[in-house]
């Protein structure tokens, strides 16, 4: 396995996530082989170094003896190849072939110089070369304990983000009439993942990354030491009967698919579920839906051998992680405005497989439609709330401009409490999407 130079852009490579589950950091411009009784690595003399701690390791629990090849700044690591050539030679033939069968990642084109002289000369070489990308999937695919934590710490943030920045953020854009760019929404919400104290999370800044530059409306993927996770609402404004009617199908879609992901079931049947719904509830939606439910997630974003597909035919099962993702694209809807006759929706979660149940991690982020529908006054007007329990200052209460709108168009106490205000100051008494 040969790992690239570091570099600032965000991407997933297996080659790097293989660095991260085996070692616990990435080693870039790192040659990794695995032979049957050694560990060969062709790295720089600080590298090597670090590395030093995994022979001990090696050598008690696998048998396997490291060994180190040293490559000097002036050196271009040929001769350091040409040693683990021989060594791979030299090892017994499998099944009588005389060509031994080396590993690499086919999809991850070479970078930087040593990379690419380590890539020309297996081509050259008498080795039977094949892709082990799948192989990796495997490995990946079932997290340990440890990984499942990191993975709820990466959810966790998400959750925050989502609840503490992005939603009331998004609130007080509708309730003010302010006109900001996405790109404004998006850095706060970046800015907010990066620096958790901002979504009132105590985690260390240096732990913490992005999955992707968030999205609105309103996705959030968030990763914690290396591993991520993601979550994604759809908020709508003064939405109509077919949008409602759509997004109540999606939601229940949503469910179905993540009760289909049992241990010692087919991946497939999870989206197979969500079909199911679409067809009996809405028929004329179903060329609307998304092709997958999602994928599985963890140190890459998409674990491409767990995609939540019709024709997957992997088994589920217990400590896999998924990003169950699953909308509807370019419904057309009648509208006055041009710009609003087509329309999407997506939900999705990070959700953990175990024995007994599905274990949601945004979870507490509600999906349900009246929490996710505002209605906007078309005067803009505010219409002043029943007289609740005066606050501490003493102010009378109002509802806000944006109230989540129950099925029946009726403004519920409930939502109300959710929603109000407090005059001047329009501090919200609660958190929306509790």
């Amino acid at each position: 396995m040969a790992t690239p130079p570091a570099s600032k852009d965000l991407r997933y490579l297996k080659s790097s996530a293989l660095n991260i589950w085996l070692l616990g950091y990435e080693f870039p411009e790192t040659i990794m082989v695995f032979a049957k009784r050694h560990i060969h690595f062709l790295c720089s003399q600080k590298k090597a170094s670090l590395l030093e701690v995994v022979k001990k390791t090696a050598k008690e629990a696998r048998g396997l003896d490291v060994v180190m090849h040293v490559k000097a700044k002036n050196e271009d690591g040929t001769t350091q190849m040409d040693t683990i050539f021989r060594a791979i030679h030299a090892q017994p033939k499998v099944d009588g072939n005389n060509a031994p069968v080396v590993g690499y990642i086919a999809r991850e084109e070479p970078e930087g110089k040593l990379l690419e002289t380590w890539a020309e000369k297996l081509k050259i070489a008498s080795f039977h070369l094949t892709d082990v990308s799948n192989g990796l999937s495997d490995l990946f695919a079932v997290k340990d304990e440890h990984e499942i934590l990191n993975v709820k710490k990466a959810a966790y943030l998400a959750l925050n983000v989502m609840q503490n920045v992005v939603v009331p953020k998004l609130e007080n854009v509708i309730d003010e009439e302010m006109e900001v760019t996405h790109s404004v929404l998006m850095d706060e919400t970046e800015k907010a993942i990066l620096e958790p104290f901002k979504a009132k999370v105590k985690f260390t800044a240096e732990n913490v990354d992005i999955c992707y530059p968030p999205i609105f409306q309103s996705r959030v993927g968030a990763r914690y030491n290396s591993y991520c996770s993601n979550i994604a609402r759809t908020l709508m404004i003064n939405a109509n009967s077919l949008q409602s009617k759509a997004y109540k199908v999606l939601h229940k879609a949503h469910e179905a698919a993540l009760g289909a992901l049992k241990p010692g079931d087919k991946i497939s049947a999870a989206y197979q579920a969500a079909l199911s719904v679409v067809e009996k509830d809405a028929p004329e939606l179903v060329p609307n839906l998304t092709k997958s439910a999602g994928t599985g997630v963890g140190l890459e974003f998409r674990e491409s051998g767990l995609n939540l597909n019709a024709k997957n035919d992997r088994v589920v099962k217990d400590g896999m992680v998924f990003n169950l993702s699953l909308g509807f694209q370019n419904i057309w809807c009648e509208t006055k405005n041009p710009k609003n006759q087509n329309f999407s929706l997506l939900i999705a979660d990070t959700v953990i497989v175990r024995e007994e149940n599905v274990e949601v991690l945004t979870a507490k982020s509600s999906k349900n439609v009246t929490d996710v529908t505002y209605f906007l006054n078309k005067n803009h007007e505010k219409v002043k709330r029943p007289k609740v329990k005066a606050e501490a200052n003493g102010t009378d209460t109002f509802m806000s401009k944006t109230t989540l709108r129950s099925d029946n168009h009726e403004i519920s106490k409930e939502e109300l409490g959710r929603q109000h205000q407090a005059e001047p100051a329009r501090q919200k008494d609660e958190e929306t999407a509790r």
